[in-house]
């Protein structure tokens, strides 16, 4: 897997006064990977939400509880959050580009989603060794260390 980034800013605000910093996003999978995220159903797996998703889907976990009107304002929440950045693993192979007014947002954007992708990498390692082997684990090596 390798994920491509590209930074980049931009004018913006009502006075074009205003700096927008860009980060455009996209993972490019190995054949075998995209074969184990299909295999496996991970394609909409989400693996990041922006800050505003995050603070919508909080609002609907609060809203829903179980009353007719708490479900109507949790669904709206959920649809909320939807319109606003939400990154899964398929979604990340087309790519995408994120713009923020906050640098210190777009980082930690940044950090989140190139720690997903390592965990992304990990998991599918794992996955690839169900594949009926025996593994030997010797304990008392692994005490040693």
């Amino acid at each position: 897997m390798q994920l491509l980034r590209r930074r980049s800013q931009r004018k913006g605000g009502a006075f074009g006064d205003k700096v927008v910093f860009v980060l455009g996003i996209r993972a490019e999978y190995t054949e075998a990977e995209r074969a184990a995220i299909n295999h496996y159903r991970l394609g909409g797996e989400v693996i990041y939400n922006s800050q505003a998703a995050r603070k919508h889907l909080e609002a609907a976990e609060r809203h829903i509880d179980g009353s007719g009107r708490g479900l109507l304002k949790g669904l709206g929440s959920i649809a909320l959050a939807n319109m606003n950045l939400n990154v899964t693993m398929a979604s990340l192979q087309q790519g995408h580009a994120i713009e923020c007014k906050d640098l210190g947002e777009l980082l930690e954007c940044e950090d989140a989603l190139l720690t997903a992708c390592k965990n992304i990498k990990g998991y599918l390692e794992a996955a690839a060794t169900f594949d009926g082997r025996e593994i030997v684990v010797d304990l008392d090596e692994q005490a040693a260390a």
